[in-house]
């Protein structure tokens, strides 16, 4: 099938894609009191935490460090959900892939969504936590979405190879934990990309995630603009991975309902 035609059969099937993004936000605090409140009230913990550790017991030579760490951890922490859960949403899923017929790709489709969705929220205590610390808004914040869009076409290539490769082989579910943590030591969240030695530096920014994080830190810390030239090229690798994904996807899935 084309990819034309697929983009047109996701479409057709809107409604279960936002009935599966609708159950994906709610069923995280499904039995809980404060519900979907949990989306403000985790990152305004979280804050509250680094505020006290980093002002009182650990001291760094970044300014503002709490805030320079919140600002990146947030969308970290959405894009470690995103695979964590896109990995296994295909494998997850066995009753209604064996059942009912729909887009596969609706499946990881909806984990990138929800967990969007659910940093978009977040960056609410991200703007107040700004303003609140000094370090203010600036007029860039404007191309926060634009980081977002890019990071989020990036998660949704990645966990379409994975959720369709851990049907087959599922040590892959198990393999990302530790790949993650060693990742999120790879991008300049915890430390300055100051602290890379210059010899090193070409090749740590041929991480993806690095370039996404650093425009994050451009645009909320730094208030400067983005650079176009960095969002560029991992927007095209991201476009490539996605492409990429979809065609190992919709290859393996023709077997997902007899494997999972």
């Amino acid at each position: 099938m084309k990819i034309v035609d697929k983009i047109k059969e996701i479409y057709h099937y809107r409604h279960m894609l936002k009935t599966l993004v609708k159950q994906d936000i709610n069923g995280r605090y499904k039995g809980s009191f404060f519900g979907f409140l949990w989306t403000l009230l985790n990152p305004l913990l979280m804050l509250f935490v680094y505020s006290l550790v980093f002002q009182f017991v650990f001291r760094t030579g970044i300014e503002h460090y709490s805030i320079y760490l919140f600002i990146c951890l947030m969308p970290w922490n959405a894009f470690a959900n995103t695979i964590a859960t896109g990995t296994v949403c295909v494998s997850n899923n066995a009753s209604i892939l064996k059942k009912v017929y729909f887009p596969r790709e609706i499946l990881p489709l909806a984990v990138v969504i929800s967990n969007t969705i659910q940093y978009f929220f977040s960056a609410v205590i991200i703007f107040i936590a700004l303003l609140v610390s000094g370090v203010g808004v600036s007029w860039v914040a404007i191309f926060l979405p634009l980081i977002v869009l890019i990071q989020a076409i990036f998660s949704l290539g990645l966990v379409m190879l994975l959720s369709a490769a851990n049907v087959y082989i599922r040590d892959v579910q198990y393999i990302m934990n530790p790949v993650m943590m060693i990742w999120m030591y790879a991008c300049p969240i915890l430390y300055s990309i100051s602290m890379v030695p210059e010899k090193f530096l070409g090749l740590y920014k041929l991480n993806p995630m690095t370039l996404i994080m650093m425009e994050y830190q451009n645009i909320l810390y730094n208030q400067t603009l983005p650079n176009f030239r960095n969002l560029g090229l991992v927007f095209l690798g991201s476009i490539a991975l996605l492409v990429i994904g979809y065609l190992v996807f919709n290859k393996l899935q023709r077997r997902f309902a007899e494997e999972v």
